[in-house]
């Protein structure tokens, strides 16, 4: 498990969050697929997964959700647009930069 260092605190059931466990590890075919059903019921159509920064995010949350079940997408849409974009690249650096190789 590691840790996203938040540059922007969050509040996250009442309290606020300067940092945000997360587990790549422990995903599961399904936790992919449910990152990509959250981004359609957001209306957030999914492009390319391997490029797909929107993608990336949601992967995120959901490793953040597999580390603490009382913290909802919700949560992790709050964060900070450059937050987000660190974020997003770990998700995209885990399951996609090896591909490439």
């Amino acid at each position: 498990m590691e840790t996203l260092k938040l540059s922007k605190p969050i509040m996250i059931n009442g309290e606020e969050v300067t940092e945000l466990p997360y587990d790549f590890e422990n995903l599961t075919a399904k936790d992919k697929l449910n990152a990509s059903k959250k981004m359609k019921a957001a209306g957030i159509p999914l492009s390319i997964p391997e490029t797909d920064p929107d993608y990336h995010l949601y992967l995120f949350a959901e490793a953040v959700c597999k580390v603490n079940s009382a913290i909802d997408i919700t949560d992790i849409m709050r964060m900070s647009a450059k937050d987000a974009d660190k974020a997003a690249s770990l998700a995209r650096s885990f399951f996609y930069l090896d591909l490439a190789e």
